[in-house]
């Protein structure tokens, strides 16, 4: 608990921009949808993958910063709220992520730019994805409430599936937008602000005090393959322009 006494005012700034800065980047991607009321050239394993590796990585940071919140009873106001910024964090990004899902199935029912049998897909896997937290949920509860000793372990294990997920997402988005020829709903305003900023927030987790691999990886690979996925969206805008 002592490495989080008398917390810098500058890294907690920082570190509470970077989890709304986080959150806002994903804004382009909510507001594209909105526009086009179709998925169109978003894949809806990529959405799958995405989804559930925001679950995974999310739980993994709830398991592994318990010990800082039964800190906060040590610690002033601050020094606690500093301490949970990691997961502040974190949320912020499952959720954002989570909302590009639930704003295809919204606002493409009924859409009549919208293929019904790719609104079926995402419909699908809308309901994957919620048994999905609902069932991990149960699996975070039970070491916390009952085995501590299986918290780090069954962390790990959210942490290294999320990395896992988070690794292999990107590839069958890659395929449909080489597939597409064009970023269609893809928003690359999005990409090109959480590109460099994926970066940055990887970064940061890993000089966060008590940093632990299972944590950062999964930030660091999405923004790797997102990287990938950019230039190829880039590259399609400049050679084959939609008029």
């Amino acid at each position: 608990c002592l490495i989080y006494r008398d917390s810098s005012l500058l890294s907690f700034t920082i570190s509470s921009l970077l989890a709304v800065g986080i959150f806002l980047s994903y804004v382009p991607q909510h507001v594209r949808i909105y526009q086009r009321q179709t998925s169109e050239g978003i894949s809806p394993f990529f959405l799958l993958l995405g989804t559930m590796s925001g679950f995974s990585a999310l739980l993994n940071v709830v398991m592994l910063t318990q010990m800082l919140r039964d800190c906060c009873s040590s610690l002033s106001w601050f020094d606690c709220a500093n301490s949970q910024l990691g997961l502040i964090q974190v949320a912020a990004q499952a959720t954002a992520a989570a909302l590009i899902l639930v704003l295809c199935v919204h606002f493409t029912r009924g859409s009549p730019f919208q293929m019904l049998a790719e609104y079926a897909k995402l419909v699908s896997i809308y309901r994957v994805c919620s048994a999905y937290l609902l069932v991990s949920a149960i699996f975070v509860i039970y070491p916390l409430v009952w085995a501590p000793g299986l918290v780090t372990p069954v962390a790990n294990f959210q942490g290294l599936f999320a990395t896992v997920l988070a690794s292999i997402q990107y590839f069958p988005q890659i395929y449909t937008t080489w597939r597409l020829k064009h970023a269609g709903s893809l928003s690359m305003n999005m990409m090109l602000i959480q590109t460099p900023g994926g970066f940055l927030w990887a970064t940061t987790m890993i000089l966060r005090p008590g940093s632990v691999w299972s944590t950062w990886l999964p930030y660091l690979a999405a923004a790797s393959l997102q990287a990938v996925l950019l230039s190829l969206c880039v590259w399609f805008s400049i050679t084959k322009p939609i008029e």
